[in-house]
């Protein structure tokens, strides 16, 4: 579960016939990413039970203002999707790794590397191993505070070290 930052946020529109396929894709990659979810009511309890999470798994509706902070992430094409989406009515979430239970352990290791832009950056069995980890990601530093990596490790939540 490591990956180059240079990609761009990815952007899911949940309808079609693969868009679950597509989350399953992101969660696996360990990268956070953008949602498109219809406007009704019950597409938040709908999107979770697709993923045998709570019906209220998902935060509140990403805001504009977030967006514009996060811009230099995303796609332009993506951007537009976004904004486009608000404009008729839909709500786009943004998805943190940390968020679901398939980025647990045993299933990940009870270390990480993690950047709350990009998602799952490592995972280590040991603190000194993360610490390290995060040290070889010192090219963080040219990024904006926003997307800077720390480390958390499992205790029955992810806490921060």
């Amino acid at each position: 579960m490591k990956y180059q930052t240079e990609q761009m946020l990815r952007v899911v529109r949940a309808a079609g016939d693969d868009w679950r396929t597509t989350v399953q894709e992101q969660l696996d990659s360990g990268r956070n990413f953008f949602v498109i979810l219809p406007g009704d009511p019950e597409a938040i309890s709908r999107f979770c039970g697709s993923f045998d999470l709570k019906s209220d798994c998902l935060k509140d509706r990403f805001s504009r203002a977030d967006l514009l902070r996060m811009g230099q992430y995303i796609d332009s094409a993506a951007f537009d999707e976004m904004l486009t989406a608000w404009d008729a009515g839909e709500r786009v979430i943004f998805l943190e790794q940390l968020d679901f239970p398939i980025n647990r352990p045993p299933r990940v290791k009870p270390f990480l590397v993690y950047s709350s832009v990009w998602g799952v950056l490592s995972q280590h069995d040991e603190l000194m191993a993360a610490r390290t980890g995060l040290e070889e990601a010192a090219h963080w530093e040219e990024r904006e505070r926003l997307a800077q990596p720390t480390i958390y490790r499992w205790d029955r939540g992810w806490k921060m070290v």
